[in-house]
């Protein structure tokens, strides 16, 4: 949201205060577990294998996790979850039951999640289950986690999800083909409810107000969906190199019936290249595209956070409360430099203990005929229609903590957009 001059300046001080505060206990406990790495192991940073120090972070090893979270719709949201993670990780045959509960304060919903799956196979886990649900979803998550997302509405009065009610079954198999190849495939029957705002509390905010929840589609959802998933990360939240490929495609309705038409894909497809000792490269690409009728929670937009990051809140294409498009195209480049690459004659002072990252954004969202094929659509996209930001940030040496200022190209005289981050972009 764009601010005042004075209101810039003071929010720019206290989060460089507040990264200043961090940044040495950061570095110190990196420094101390590297220390400890290298004197139990004996090794050299050489033969140090660092990925082998990142198992522990791509499951949770708790059995049973609360499940805590803040929004303008359910409000305070109190419950727990079973660790379906845990379960396939240290007892792959076994059968067993995860999900969760738990209670809505403000839409006054009990929510729920019960399922049962069986797995097979240690090395190339093999799994079917089901399970039902009563729960209140949003498609934006991959534009912001659940929990910073929840920080944000609790604190400042801003939330960047959207919402809807779905409630029914589903079946799946899912199978590992390696450690970093694994296929799911699903049968889902749901139905889908708008939902509206049920708060305006946050600690902190002042007079503003939480926006409205857009209306979204209603009816029943019969379809089939598949997504595979090629990752190669070294971390999943601090990740320094490695490819992450991620595609999805969905059928609905037809011979599946049901109130919903559509064939829906979207493809990510992400690379992290270190360039040196602590410069890297990030690149996403992000295409997402249709056949048929996509209801509102199915359909495309693209604008801020993590997204064009020089423009508005889902912008594109015709702002957050319209239905998206049916075609995206989404590429996003970071470059990251680390403090140690900082030449030494700059002289930059306090800002020597941040990490710097430049980036720019580009993207278009746009519609084709509901019977066109998937590869039709973007034949007429040209250079003029792409919306494209450039920008900076400031940050810890996981780039996850960051102040970054972004600025939109296609207008000189707009407002530099400001935001604080607690999670990287992509």
């Amino acid at each position: 949201m764009r601010t005042s001059t004075l209101q810039n300046l003071i929010t720019i001080i206290l989060l460089i205060g507040i990264i200043g505060v961090f940044m040495p206990v950061e570095v110190y406990a990196q420094l101390t577990i590297g220390n400890y790495y290298s004197a139990v192991n004996n090794t050299s940073d050489d033969d140090w294998d660092w990925d082998d120090d990142w198992d522990d972070e791509w499951y949770d090893v708790d059995k049973v996790k609360q499940d805590i979270r803040y929004n303008r719709v359910e409000g305070l949201y109190l419950g727990f979850k079973l660790n379906k993670e845990y379960w396939r990780k240290e007892f792959p045959g076994y059968p067993f039951i995860f999900g969760g509960s738990g209670y809505a304060f403000a839409e006054k919903l009990f929510e729920y999640q019960i399922g049962l799956e069986k797995g097979f196979f240690k090395d190339y886990y093999f799994a079917f289950g089901g399970e039902i649900h009563l729960t209140m979803d949003t498609p934006d998550r991959w534009i912001m986690p659940q929990w910073e997302n929840s920080l944000a509405a609790f604190l400042l009065r801003e939330d960047f999800h959207d919402y809807y009610q779905r409630e029914g079954f589903s079946g799946y198999i899912t199978q590992h083909f390696t450690d970093i190849l694994k296929l799911e495939a699903s049968y889902n029957v749901e139905n889908y409810d708008s939902t509206e705002k049920n708060t305006n509390w946050s600690l902190f905010g002042g007079k503003k107000k939480f926006r409205e929840n857009p209306p979204m589609n209603e009816g029943e959802l019969r379809s089939i969906k598949a997504e595979l998933m090629f990752d190669t990360r070294n971390s999943k939240s601090s990740t320094t190199k490695g490819w992450f490929i991620q595609f999805e495609g969905e059928h609905a309705g037809s011979a599946l019936k049901g109130d919903f038409n559509f064939d829906r894909y979207l493809l990510d497809i992400r690379r992290y290249q270190p360039l040196g000792f602590s410069d890297a490269l990030d690149v996403r690409i992000r295409v997402g595209s249709s056949k048929g009728d996509l209801p509102w929670q199915k359909s495309y937009h693209l604008g801020g956070m993590s997204t064009l990051r020089g423009y508005d809140y889902k912008d594109f294409p015709n702002g957050p409360h319209a239905i998206g498009g049916n075609r995206m195209l989404l590429g996003q480049l970071e470059y990251r430099l680390g403090m140690e690459d900082y030449p030494e004659a700059i002289g930059l002072g306090l800002l020597n203990s941040f990490h710097l990252i430049l980036f720019v954004d580009t993207g278009w969202v746009g519609f084709a005929d509901t019977d066109a094929h998937f590869y039709q659509g973007f034949k007429s996209l040209t250079w003029s229609d792409l919306k494209t930001d450039i920008g900076f940030a400031l940050s810890n040496s996981s780039g996850n903590i960051r102040f970054q200022i972004a600025k939109r190209t296609d207008i000189g005289e707009n407002d530099f957009l400001f935001s604080f981050r607690v999670s990287r972009p992509f």
